[in-house]
C-alpha cells in the first residue's frame, strides 16, 4: 500500500502557443480542470541530503517530490504539455497571464511523472522552482 499525506492544495497550468495571423505567436497559460475541479491535493516532500548537491550541480536551488492520486486529466498534460504547478494555490502566481518567476509558490516540472507501479493509483513526480524561459 503506498500511503502519503496529500495536504497541500495546488493548482496546474499548461502552456499553449497558437499562430494567430497578422500577429504572431500568441501563448498562453491554461487551467488545468478535471470535472469541477481546479485545485488538487498532493503530498509536497522538500528535496534534502545527496539529492540537494545532485540538483544543485545542475543549477537547481529549490526542488521537492509531489505525490498525489491518479488523474488521468494531469497525468496526461504532466507527459505531453509544459506544466507550472502552483503550490498552495496561490492565487498571486498568475499574472497578465504569465507565471510569475519571482514568486516562491511557482514550481515546473523536473524530469518525468510516475503513475505509480501502472496501477493508476498515484503519480509521482519531481518539481522545481519555474524559470522563466
Amino acid at each position: 500500500m503506498f500511503k502519503f499525506n496529500a495536504n497541500t492544495p495546488v493548482i496546474f497550468y499548461y502552456k499553449t502557443t497558437e499562430y494567430v495571423l497578422g500577429q504572431g505567436n500568441t501563448t498562453t497559460w491554461n487551467k488545468i480542470t478535471s470535472g469541477d475541479f481546479e485545485t488538487f491535493y498532493c503530498e509536497w516532500k522538500g528535496t534534502f541530503g545527496d539529492r540537494v548537491f545532485s540538483a544543485q550541480s545542475l543549477g537547481i536551488n529549490d526542488s521537492a517530490t509531489l505525490r498525489m492520486v491518479y488523474n488521468p486529466t494531469i497525468y496526461e498534460k504532466l507527459k505531453t504539455e509544459r506544466v507550472i504547478i502552483i503550490k498552495n494555490a496561490d492565487a498571486t502566481a498568475i499574472a497578465d497571464n504569465e507565471p510569475d518567476k519571482n514568486n516562491p509558490n511557482v514550481y515546473e516540472i523536473w524530469g518525468g511523472v510516475d503513475n505509480v507501479k501502472q496501477e493508476n493509483r498515484y503519480l509521482e513526480f519531481k518539481v522545481r522552482r519555474y524559470e522563466a524561459v
